[in-house]
């Protein structure tokens, strides 16, 4: 006798630990595409949803001035028009408020932290220092509005000045940053639109010696690292719709699937090594961002070499880099 259970919605049924499907006659494992369809069936857009209770009274004000201005900026030709709009108006335009109350999107990018209490779970990102040997040196926690607590957490990090030689044909040293502003802002901001704030976990920053790491709860909906990479690339949803839309309005993040790659070629173009994205733990995405040159030999292989794709940097394999290829 078999007992199989209904399906849970949106969550593919797993065999020890995999997903199996039909190839024609065969069985074969689902590939990320139909693990992403399957996921995305009836699937409701969290941060689309309304909060009971809630208002403009519930947001900050610091908050929305920034996104009016962003928007602006982001918005050229139609970013003028929003001078004759109400606040409100502004962010019912966008979807942010639907029939008066806000939705989740609002209250994460804009809410007063005064009222988190409101969202099920308060969506909250935790800087963390570490030692050389790994022991705690630091910490800071930051709460909504996300929309400022991009600058809030760059400025905790330590981004000294790093210094090194690209190439053997000359006697003066590159002078950078450990880390690139851009870079960091794009993936810290990718956590907040992709993050499951269901799960209620945190979105962490954690700066060791030479490196970065910046993970949040959730699934990678690619499924490899190598598909972004792919030029033409589309994602086969967003987890948050409303949130990441909102984000791409207020010059947050690049919804037109080109982040990733930038942050691939932004470190290429600083000789150092590629970012590590670790997939391997369930319902979590973390990406390890080197501050410093690691091997020699692969500094030197691109500085002479203008014609490497980074899909094929990153499919490499190991490549001396401590990547999981």
């Amino acid at each position: 006798m078999f007992k199989i259970p209904a399906a849970v919605p949106n969550v593919p049924t797993a065999w020890k630990g995999h997903w199996y499907g039909r190839e024609g006659e065969s069985l074969g494992a689902l590939s990320p595409e139909e693990l992403g369809r399957l996921r995305g069936q009836a699937r409701r857009d969290w941060s689309k949803q309304l909060i009971d209770g809630s208002g403009m009274e519930h947001l900050d004000a610091e908050a929305i001035r920034i996104a009016r201005e962003q928007f602006k900026e982001k918005n050229e030709r139609t970013g003028s028009e929003i001078d004759n709009l109400t606040d409100e108006q502004f962010l019912t335009k966008l979807k942010l408020i639907i029939g008066g109350k806000l939705t989740n999107a609002a209250m994460v990018l804009l809410g007063n932290h005064d009222f988190d209490y409101l969202l099920d779970w308060s969506p909250r990102v935790m800087w963390r220092l570490y030692s050389e040997s790994g022991a705690d040196k630091d910490y800071e926690e930051f709460r909504i509005p996300f929309i400022t607590v991009i600058d809030k957490a760059y400025e905790k990090i330590r981004n000294l000045t790093y210094r090194y030689m690209p190439n053997q044909m000359t006697l003066f040293p590159v002078e950078t940053k450990q880390y690139d502003a851009k870079l960091l802002r794009e993936l810290l901001n990718n956590c907040i639109a992709h993050q499951e704030y269901t799960a209620g976990r945190r979105i962490y920053l954690d700066e060791f010696e030479d490196t970065i790491v910046i993970s949040n709860a959730g699934t990678f909906l690619p499924g490899d690292i190598r598909e972004v990479l792919k030029p033409g690339y589309t994602a086969p949803y967003y987890l948050n719709q409303l949130l990441a839309d909102a984000m791409m309005n207020f010059n947050m993040i690049d919804t037109k699937q080109m982040g990733i790659r930038m942050v691939f070629n932004i470190q290429r173009q600083r000789y150092f090594p590629m970012p590590d994205y670790d997939l391997s733990k369930p319902k979590e995405v973390a990406v390890r961002v080197y501050g410093k040159v690691l091997d020699e030999n692969y500094t030197r292989l691109l500085f002479g070499r203008d014609d490497l794709d980074s899909a094929l940097l990153k499919a490499g394999g190991r490549m001396s880099l401590c990547l999981r290829g």
